[in-house]
């Protein structure tokens, strides 16, 4: 249920104000005080790929089962999808994710110094 519910979290980045996977602070792999795109990239596609029980390359709605039942989360799980597939296919590429990922660690470098710094990580967190 976790799981299913840190998928959400990662998957709606779709929009702005939305949380973060594993929380910001826990995609810094070098611990450094700072994320790099590739930090960010990796983390956010990782935790959402841990989604793929069938190992094809995509999350498909049939992979969140957990998710799918809790209240109010059919709603979610349709926002989802529909903010990040992009070729309409039902299911969530690895390429569509790292897409998504893309966008949104730009969204949150603010400085555009390709990190995100101690003051972009408590402003993301202020954005949820």
């Amino acid at each position: 249920m976790r799981a299913a519910l840190a998928l959400a979290a990662a998957l709606l980045a779709a929009t702005p104000a939305a949380a973060q996977p594993m929380g910001l602070a826990g995609l810094d792999g070098d611990r450094d005080g700072r994320i790099t795109r590739a930090e960010y990239r990796s983390g956010f596609v990782g935790e959402s790929m841990k989604f793929d029980r069938n190992g094809d390359g995509r999350v498909t709605r049939g992979e969140l089962p957990a998710l799918a039942r809790l209240p109010g989360a059919k709603g979610i799980v349709d926002r989802v999808f529909r903010g990040n597939d992009a070729d309409g296919d039902g299911a969530l590429s690895r390429a569509e994710l790292t897409a998504r990922a893309e966008v949104r660690f730009r969204e949150l470098d603010t400085t555009a110094d390709g990190h995100l710094d101690a003051a972009e990580i408590k402003a993301a967190r202020r954005s949820r």
